[in-house]
């Protein structure tokens, strides 16, 4: 059964881009595990911002062989790369990907994204890579979200360059009879 996993980089600062966009400040050629985690992952899945903005970073398109699913209230149907998906379609189709996958589910963006998500509380694991970096300003990771989730400390990972890869897991909720 697969998990619903965010993979993500921001800044120390608590940025995942510049004002515009961009994330000048994230590259770099080092791997930081990422080959690792892709091989874990079927389905990746994208807002529409964070979908447009790949064709601008990458002259490939970098998930080829994932099943991919663009969230979007204007687009529908599915293009060469992608399916794409109405909000109120997540809920439903995560439910679906969890019971019929043996890998995971990758929440890859943007921010309106990941605040839906958890909001929903469809995230099972949080990886977060904090870049030694601060950016000032820019499009934060976590908005303003009225939903508490409470998380289990998995583990970390520092590497030399500063980069540390944090990994939490959702606390599951105590059921009651």
């Amino acid at each position: 059964m697969g998990k619903v996993v965010l993979y993500i980089a921001q800044s120390l600062d608590g940025y995942i881009a510049r004002e515009n966009g961009d994330i000048d400040w994230l590259w770099d050629d080092r791997d930081y595990g990422y080959d690792d985690f892709i091989n874990t992952i079927d389905t990746v899945i994208l807002g529409r911002k964070t979908y447009e903005q790949l064709f601008e970073l990458t002259d490939e398109f970098p998930y080829h062989s994932k099943d991919v699913y663009v969230v979007s209230e204007t687009m529908e149907g599915h293009d060469d790369y992608a399916t794409f998906v109405q909000p109120e379609q997540i809920t439903p189709l995560i439910n679906v990907l969890r019971t019929d996958q043996n890998k995971n589910i990758w929440i890859v963006g943007g921010s309106m994204l990941i605040e839906d998500f958890i909001r929903m509380g469809l995230i099972d694991e949080y990886h977060i890579a904090i870049q030694p970096v601060l950016i000032g300003s820019g499009i934060r990771l976590f908005k303003s979200n009225e939903h508490q989730e409470e998380l289990d400390f998995i583990d970390y990972h520092r590497f030399d360059d500063g980069m540390l890869m944090l990994t939490y897991r959702r606390k599951e909720k105590e059921r009651k009879n």
